[in-house]
């Protein structure tokens, strides 16, 4: 019986998983088995590597430091293959080697923050964890006899074989069910180094238009909301209803319905739309701070913030979220913000806590409505981050746990902040930017796919411009979030540019851009490019980089995508040279 459930839960993450991806890939093709087998051909390898690693700990004739050795290495496979399949199922993207990294440092106030658990109940929880597989390491178990069993051994030795049906080319969304190893394989062309020759002889020249506009000094808010998605709109998509008041807000100002998020986190969101950079970083390793949050866009002289300054702005960056997460804070006052403030400011002592030490969105809109009091004579730039809606789902007032029901709430707060900005009157003189920091970190809806197509689907996030000066209309044409900054930094420094890459949101000089680079979250190691009837993926290789999806039928325009992400990437390892990735206080 014993051997039973040991097989059972031995089994159990496998069948998880092959059940979750078929579920996955049925939505898209109808098809139901494919996702199944290719779990069970991938992760054959990874399984043939655990049993066989369990088969050799148990034979007579093995030292007994050995076979713990053995069995401990069995287990860590066995749980890097769990952690990675609850990451596929809660963040749609794989365990990345860059990204246990990167987040490591914050990953016990997280998991203590989710779960309520004081240092005492981690500790406790992780001698628990840790006292079963130093048990089943150490204790002595009946030996195989190799003379009655050796069948097992050619059936362990067999799984390997299974990875030759293993087909990970010629499906779209076959990073899904690849195994971590190969994942982190296949993504590590990501970090491939250009070559000092090739960086040498390299050049790329981008004709910018520009024209003189009269300057507008209007307070601008940004208004940056965790994973809202055009889905979850009925305006913005017609797929969910979700969102009634920024439904409304919508219909009632400038709403752009073909907009795209230029990364697939919240960091990236930040780049792109308060310096105006594409989140796009250079190649890297973990040992030059290649694994660190924000690498190669620290202290940027030309964000949003540093341009509004020398007009006279003050800068103020406002979240509910703690600022340590990702180095927020320390990045946020590098790009010139004269005020952040974090997850620590008393005024958040007297609300319930959620993810991130978070306290809800209601309180963070009465904190904005606060500073914008405080600020009513100077001209002031205000950047509000959102916390409610961020994985795991919980309305913070109902408690109930579902995308859903945080999105209502996230929607509900929209509208009164709205509302209270209206009856204060800030669009007397003011400007507010809603806009979604990326797509939020599910599966993508087979609604979503059908109306955008596969790779756009991703990047899809609604854009609201709300200037009292200006009358609702609806623009279908493409835009980016880093068209965000280029607009705001056009209207208050009055000359407008635009570029085939940088678009212009408003105004007289209003441009939609040719083509929208779009950082992946499933395969790290490939970039989308939108342009306006097709869309491409470019696979970053360092010399190498490609077009690797339905080639441009012009060698030119091949080599113009190709050239445009070198150029982008070099340029990000060249600042990185100059500039600590990490400036601590």
């Amino acid at each position: 019986m014993s051997k039973v459930v040991l097989l059972l839960v031995l089994l159990a993450p496998l069948l998880l998983k092959g059940w979750y991806v078929d579920n996955f890939i049925y939505h898209y093709t109808g098809t139901r088995l494919l996702g199944f087998t290719q779990v069970l051909f991938n992760d054959a390898l990874i399984y043939g590597g655990i049993l066989i690693l369990l088969y050799l700990s148990l034979m007579p004739t093995i030292m007994r430091w050995l076979a713990a050795l053995l069995r401990l290495t069995a287990l860590l496979l066995f749980a890097v293959y769990i952690i990675d399949y609850a990451i596929i199922v809660n963040f749609n993207t794989h365990l990345a080697l860059g990204d246990a990294i990167k987040y490591a440092d914050y990953s016990y106030k997280y998991i203590q923050q989710i779960y309520g658990l004081s240092d005492f109940g981690v500790l406790a929880l992780s001698v628990l964890i840790l006292a079963v597989p130093l048990y089943f390491s150490w204790v002595r178990f009946k030996s195989i006899n190799p003379y009655i069993k050796k069948w097992p051994i050619f059936l362990i030795l067999g799984l390997p074989l299974a990875a030759a049906f293993a087909d990970n080319e010629k499906y779209a969304h076959a990073w899904i069910y690849k195994n971590v190893i190969d994942y982190n394989l296949t993504i590590l062309s990501e970090a491939a180094p250009y070559s000092a020759a090739y960086v040498d002889a390299f050049a790329f020249q981008e004709d910018i238009n520009c024209q003189t506009q009269a300057i507008q000094t209007k307070n601008i808010i940004i208004l940056m909301v965790e994973s809202l998605s055009a889905y979850q709109s009925r305006y913005f998509s017609g797929i969910q209803d979700w969102t009634p008041n920024l439904d409304a807000i919508a219909s009632q100002n400038q709403a752009f319905k073909n907009f795209y998020a230029n990364g697939f986190i919240t960091e990236d969101g930040e780049v792109a739309l308060l310096t105006g950079l594409q989140p796009l970083y250079p190649p890297s390793s973990y040992t030059d701070d290649g694994g660190t949050s924000f690498y190669s866009f620290y202290n940027i002289k030309d964000s949003l913030p540093n341009i509004l300054k020398k007009q006279g702005y003050k800068a103020e960056f406002l979240t509910t979220a703690d600022l340590e997460f990702g180095n927020t804070g320390v990045w946020a006052k590098s790009v010139g913000f004269d005020y952040v403030e974090g997850h620590d400011q008393p005024e958040y002592d007297k609300w319930e806590r959620f993810h991130f030490e978070a306290a809800p969105d209601e309180a963070l809109y009465l904190r904005a409505l606060d500073r914008i009091e405080k600020n009513k004579k100077n001209k002031f730039l205000l950047f509000i981050k959102t916390v409610s809606s961020h994985h795991p789902y919980i309305n913070p007032e109902t408690k109930e746990k579902s995308e859903s029901a945080a999105i209502t709430y996230t929607d509900k707060q929209i509208g009164r902040f709205y509302r209270e900005l209206q009856n204060n009157g800030f669009f007397k003189n003011g400007l507010l930017v809603i806009v979604g920091d990326h797509h939020s970190m599910t599966p993508l809806k087979k609604a979503e796919v059908e109306l955008y197509g596969q790779y756009k689907a991703s990047a899809k996030v609604p854009l609201i411009i709300a200037d009292g000066d200006k009358p609702a209309s609806v623009e279908n044409n493409q835009y980016q979030q880093i068209d965000v900054f280029n607009s705001l930094q056009g209207l208050v420094v009055g000359k407008q540019c635009s570029s085939d890459w940088n678009g212009i949101l408003f105004g007289a000089a209003k441009t939609s851009p040719k083509y929208i680079i779009h950082r992946r979250g499933d395969n790290r190691d490939m970039v989308s490019v939108f342009g306006e009837d097709e869309d491409f993926l470019v696979k970053l290789d360092g010399d190498n980089t490609r077009v690797i999806s339905k080639l441009p039928a012009e060698q030119t325009f091949r080599q113009l995508l190709v050239d445009k992400i070198n150029a982008l990437r070099i340029a990000r390892a060249n600042w990185a040279l100059t500039q600590s990735a990490e400036k601590s206080d």
